[in-house]
C-alpha cells in the first residue's frame, strides 16, 4: 500500500464512528471482536472489517490469544493509538497521530521488530473520500 493511500485510510478510520468506539474500548483493556461487537453495538461483520483495517494501518494490534473451548482460540485486540488531533489549515485538513510501541506477544521470547514508522505522524489528506 502506498503512503498516500495509507494516509487516506488512517484519516478515514479516525473519523469513523465504529473505529472510534473500537479504539476507545480497547485502549485500557484488550477485547475480543465478539465482545466489541456487543458492547459497541456494531454488527459482527462490520466489527471484524474495522478491526482488520485498523490492524493494517497499525492503530490496533493483537494483545493476546486465549483458548476458549476445545482448541478454539479468540484474539484479544488492544488500541495502539496514543493521541490524535485534527486541524484545518490552508484549506486542508491535517491529522496528526501518535502510536504506542508494539508490545511483545507471548511465545516470541520477548523480541519485537523495531518499526521506523513509530511515533508522531502528520497527514494532510481529506477526511472522507468523495
Amino acid at each position: 500500500m502506498n503512503s498516500r493511500s495509507n494516509e487516506r485510510k488512517v484519516s478515514r478510520l479516525l473519523a469513523d464512528g465504529y473505529s472510534q468506539r473500537i479504539l476507545s474500548y480497547t485502549y485500557k483493556k484488550p477485547m475480543s471482536a465478539q465482545k466489541l461487537s456487543k458492547i459497541c453495538r456494531i454488527p459482527i461483520a462490520a466489527c471484524y472489517r474495522r478491526i482488520h483495517e485498523l490492524e493494517q494501518v497499525g492503530l490496533i494490534s493483537i494483545a493476546d490469544e486465549k483458548e476458549i473451548y476445545k482448541g478454539r482460540k479468540v484474539k484479544l485486540y488492544r488500541c495502539r493509538l496514543k493521541s490524535a488531533s485534527l486541524r484545518f489549515s490552508g484549506g486542508k485538513f491535517k491529522v496528526a497521530y501518535d502510536t504506542l510501541p508494539e508490545e511483545p506477544q507471548e511465545g516470541n521470547g520477548g523480541e519485537t521488530e523495531s518499526n521506523a514508522d513509530e511515533g508522531v505522524k502528520e497527514i494532510t489528506a481529506p477526511i472522507t473520500e468523495n
